[in-house]
């Protein structure tokens, strides 16, 4: 048995590791099925302001359409002085506003500020000053900020029912962190029937008994999730461990805020979650400034694409106010876009009710070996069709897989993990390019007959069937909760995208112009390097070049060239009718471009061919991409792949069938 049969067993085993753990990751994500919009209670409070509406009411009618929970977040310095609870200045403004009436309305303040000398004031001026005559809410605060601030840093007054702070914090960043819950917000939520998610704050020299009694209010109104707030998780980053050993000995889960690919997660997630077992559900929800920026259509169609292709299970939603709109329509408005996404959810087979976690998904180690071992195979295959000899490949190969399950059994296993798929990512759509290119090859050297649909089709199938191998291979290596819920994930997408295209390139003048030797390669290049350029080369390098700069700097989440309006909406159509939306890139430039480079190589054009070709290779890479984002529902990239590939095929037959039609009628005129 020769070498080429041997790696394309070991392939083909790698392969039925991959299909069977790839199918065991479909069963829990069909578990991971329930849907939930949650509400952002201090948007539905301005939300009541602004229509004049009492609060309960307001919620009762979101519960209605469909608002399953309601998050709520902690007391801030900054709500408190909006709810005319406190007043909130610098001291330098009251100083200055003293020395005009000698009489600020609260004698302790006034005592303390007696107590300065001159220098002290100044040194002082941008502290914070709270005043309140409420003694709860004094008591509410001199609980949480002795909590929050150095004993140093905080200055507690009272005389004669007259309650101040002096805080030294910066103002603008202070007044909007948590100061603890207002358990009769919590107690109002869970009253009108609603999944209560409380928005919990971490806070500096946070110790286990704050841990507790964070615990002990979610043990009371029976809370099922928690959405941190703010920058970090709870504990962090010290107390970590124990902050998520009560949280899973008390089923709580944590919502894991959505984030694209290379942003940060909030500090800490990634440990929070591994000690409490990867209990997380993701969350997508729409900024403040976004939500008040886009018309309902385009929020809901945000919503309705994370929870299609990023597994997204929580849908947060900030109520949209509009202040020149009536109070009616402003309710109407909310409540119809519950309506519209629940309705959405069921139509996509999914339920609606209160989200659970994802079910904990790991790979042993052994798997991760076997998958990889597939992938090594594939990229001696690869130095194969380069003219690399045998003997050079058994070496290489036995290297690669001692050293590749070295890093997988030890301590580096997450860069094993990610280091194989990458290889996956560049080393699979390349073979597929390259099977390609050889199929080509024999087309441009036919010696008989060929029916040119048969020929086309099954190049077409086979090209792309080698590269959903390496898609495969990605998405079961990589079949774990912590790529699942994006608190890591795949990387190297532009390398995926760049090296199978340069592989093209030097493959497509190896194979096509014969250039088997390094002295022959370097003759073709002189020659390409000197042929006569023409107009339409020009102008074709330009479009060329136009399409690659866009087509690099769309890859990833945060693409650099944004799509059009009118690509957006095209989208918009595809994901509402099809459900999984095939990539436009896909199934509108590279899948046909397969056909047409096919029928460029009838013809006889080696130059067409290979431009053509150029565009079928962003065909062939780009399904490893779609499986590279771990985060997206397995299901839902398997089909938008087969629908594209359908599609891509029929618009690259009806292009093939005009262009053959006009070729005809121009040499009829000339």
């Amino acid at each position: 048995m020769n070498l080429k049969k041997i790696l394309i067993i070991i392939i083909a085993l790698s392969l039925i590791v991959s299909v069977l753990v790839d199918v065991n990751r479909i069963k829990v994500e069909n578990k991971y099925d329930t849907v939930e919009i949650v509400g952002d209670l201090k948007s539905f409070k301005d939300l009541a302001s602004v229509t004049g509406r009492d609060l309960t009411s307001v919620l009762s009618d979101m519960k209605s359409a469909g608002l399953i929970g309601v998050a709520v977040n902690e007391v801030t310095l900054e709500n408190l002085q909006q709810s005319g609870e406190i007043s909130l200045s610098l001291l330098k403004d009251v100083i200055n506003l003293y020395l005009l009436s000698s009489n600020l309305g609260n004698e302790a303040l006034e005592d303390y500020l007696k107590s300065l000398t001159d220098k002290e004031r100044e040194q002082y001026g941008n502290y914070i000053v709270v005043t309140t005559k409420d003694v709860k809410i004094f008591n509410f605060l001199k609980e949480a900020l002795t909590k929050r601030v150095p004993e140093d840093g905080l200055k507690v007054l009272e005389k004669r029912g007259s309650y101040a702070f002096v805080i030294n914090k910066p103002k603008d960043v202070f007044i909007t962190k948590g100061l603890g819950f207002d358990e009769s917000d919590l107690g109002l939520v869970k009253s009108l029937g609603f999944d209560v998610i409380p928005r919990i704050e971490n806070f500096t020299g946070i110790k286990d008994k704050d841990i507790e009694e964070y615990v002990d209010i979610l043990k009371k109104f029976n809370v099922k999730t928690v959405i941190f707030n703010g920058t970090d998780v709870l504990g962090n980053p010290e107390k970590i461990p124990y902050a998520a050993s009560l949280f899973k000995k008390n089923d709580i889960n944590v919502g894991i805020i959505d984030v694209p690919m290379g942003k940060k997660l909030q500090e800490g997630m990634n440990k929070f979650a591994k000690f409490d077992s990867y209990k997380g559900i993701k969350v997508f929800g729409v900024s403040e400034a976004e939500t008040q920026k886009y018309d309902a259509s385009e929020i809901i169609n945000r919503w309705y694409r994370g929870m299609i292709e990023r597994n997204v299970r929580i849908i947060y939603m900030r109520a949209k106010i509009e202040h020149f709109k009536s109070a009616d329509y402003n309710i109407e408005q909310n409540k119809s876009m519950i309506e519209d996404m629940t309705k959405y959810i069921k139509k996509v087979g999914l339920k609606v009710g209160v989200a659970k976690p994802l079910s904990e998904l790991h790979q042993s180690k052994l798997t991760e070996i076997l998958i990889s071992l597939g992938v090594i195979a594939a990229g001696l295959l690869l130095l194969q069709m380069l003219g690399i000899g045998d003997y050079v490949l058994i070496l290489s190969g036995l290297l690669g897989a001692i050293l590749t399950s070295l890093v997988l059994v030890s301590r580096f296993n997450d860069l094993g993990v990610k280091a194989v798929a990458l290889a996956s990512s560049i080393i699979f759509p390349s073979l597929g390019i390259g099977y390609f290119i050889d199929k080509m090859k024999e087309i441009l050297d036919r010696k008989k007959n060929l029916s040119f649909t048969y020929t086309s089709l099954k190049i077409f199938i086979n090209s792309l069937l080698i590269s959903f191998v390496g898609a495969l291979s990605i998405a079961a290596i990589m079949a774990d909760s912590k790529y699942m819920l994006k608190i890591d994930y795949f990387r190297g997408v532009k390398l995926s995208f760049v090296l199978p295209l340069l592989f093209y390139v030097l493959y497509y003048i190896v194979k096509i112009y014969d250039a088997n030797d390094w002295k022959t390669f370097m003759e073709r290049i002189k020659e390409f390097l000197n042929i006569d350029i023409k107009v339409w080369h020009l102008v074709a390098i330009v479009i060329a070049g136009i399409i690659g700069i866009i087509y690099i700097s769309r890859t990833g989440n945060e693409p650099i060239v944004k799509p059009t309006e009118l690509e957006l909406k095209f989208r918009d159509f595809l994901e509402h009718t099809l459900v999984a939306r095939p990539r436009t890139k896909e199934f509108l430039i590279g899948d046909p471009a397969i056909i047409l480079a096919i029928y460029a190589a009838f013809k006889n054009s080696k130059g067409w061919a290979f431009i053509m070709g150029i565009f079928a290779s962003i065909g062939i890479l780009s399904i490893v991409n779609t499986f590279s984002h771990i985060g997206s529902v397995l299901p839902i990239a398997i089909e938008r792949t087969v629908i594209g590939w359908v599609l891509g095929a029929l618009i690259g037959m009806i292009a093939v069938f005009i262009v053959d039609k006009t070729l005809k009628n121009i040499k009829r005129e000339y």
